[in-house]
């Protein structure tokens, strides 16, 4: 349709090249066809036969903003509102500009005066709860959010987005499930909205709904590593299912095998067991995976997602500090094996310096994964140096 459109127009523009009008149309056909720069062409003609057509101005900023270049769309944006002052689109697309450039005072005052041009206009409402949701305004986003819902009542993520807020930054978990419903009913194959709430119903207390949720995200992305590692977290630290739990663990592991927490928490499983030597090569893997900073270990282990609301589940790095003493304490002192535990326990430590030390004792003492010591050496390279 859109090349047809192009095709008639532009046998318009060879009988008549000063029909703004049909310039006007095979513009748009060509940003339909997502074909920016010839539309901007088309565009820029019209803006040259008619100085003062607003419409111009917006449709070549819209193609500016879609190739990112944002300056150039807010130039036409300005323009737009210098001919059309009372055109509430104009100061909302403006505002979508300054919130990709990273402008948010800008962007919050465009959306601001658009909903004072137009009190309905809910996208300015969600954008505007966007843009404090993200800069931390978690009362003045949830009052957008609610304020967009009274106007689009049918929106699923704007109940969703509402209640990440009341979940992760108000604690208000009740809330948090009335929203993931909301949205789970509106959208019923929204897999992060049951994640969420089975994460909500799992800091209630209410595991079996939770792990419920769970296996409903499971179903609807089988490929989902975060559900097979929470529901494995319920079975471990809640139920004691270990065996169940190391089977989710595992199969979050080979859908992510980069992800540092999947290990941490397989570990502490196998620990429960009494599968030390599992548990030890699982906080290995982790701790090689991370990047050996202070502030990884804290955000993982001690404010990660469950424990900074509930620590009495989840073991804490001192408790994997404590393990590996142990484990190394039984070691022969001049065995590479007590080398390499020592190194691995320092990384926990966050004392990089004990870690390389160690390592390199281990390799010279013949320690049998040669692999391993050469990348936690490689990632400690020049950390300490």
């Amino acid at each position: 349709m859109n090349d047809q459109t192009i095709r008639e127009f532009a046998k318009a523009i060879r009988l008549n090249p000063k029909d703004a009008a049909a310039y006007m149309r095979r513009g748009e056909a060509y940003y339909d066809k997502g074909e920016y720069d010839k539309a901007i062409i088309d565009y820029n003609k019209v803006i040259e036969l008619t100085p003062k057509d607003a419409d111009a101005y917006y449709m070549r900023g819209d193609a500016y903003r879609e190739k990112e270049e944002y300056d150039k769309a807010i130039i036409d944006y300005n323009k737009v509102i210098e001919l059309t002052p009372k055109n509430a689109d104009a100061y909302y697309i403006r505002g979508n500009a300054y919130r990709e450039k990273e402008e948010y005072d800008k962007a919050i005052t465009d959306y601001s005066k658009t909903i004072e041009l137009d009190p309905k206009y809910a996208d300015a409402y969600y954008n505007r709860g966007i843009v404090y949701h993200f800069i931390g305004e978690y009362d003045k986003a949830i009052t957008d959010y609610s304020k967009t819902i009274e106007l689009t009542s049918k929106d699923a993520t704007t109940y969703y987005n509402r209640g990440t807020i009341y979940h992760y930054y108000k604690g208000e978990y009740d809330q948090a499930i009335t929203d993931y419903s909301k949205t789970i009913e509106l959208d019923p194959n929204d897999v992060d909205a049951y994640n969420n709430r089975g994460i909500a119903y799992y800091l209630k207390g209410e595991y079996n709904k939770a792990i419920t949720d769970f296996d409903k995200a499971i179903e609807l992305d089988p490929e989902n590593a975060n559900g097979y590692n929470n529901r494995g977290t319920i079975y471990h630290y809640n139920k004691g299912e270990y065996d169940k739990a190391i089977i989710d663990y595992d199969k979050a592991i080979s859908l992510d095998p980069k992800e540092a927490m999947f290990y941490i928490d397989r570990g502490y499983a196998y620990d429960n067991k009494g599968e030390y030597a599992k548990a030890i090569e699982d906080y290995d893997n982790a701790v090689r995976l991370c990047p050996y900073r202070t502030e990884w270990i804290d955000h993982n282990f001690k404010g990660w997602i469950f424990s900074e609301v509930d620590t009495s589940g989840r073991k804490s790095v001192d408790e994997v500090i404590a393990r590996l003493n142990s484990i190394i304490s039984n070691l022969p002192e001049s065995d590479a094996d007590h080398f390499y535990y020592t190194g691995v326990n320092a990384l926990f430590r966050s004392d990089g310096i004990s870690a390389k030390r160690a390592f390199q004792i281990a390799l010279r003492k013949g320690y049998h994964d040669q692999d391993k010591i050469e990348q936690h050496l490689a990632n400690l390279k020049g950390k300490n140096d």
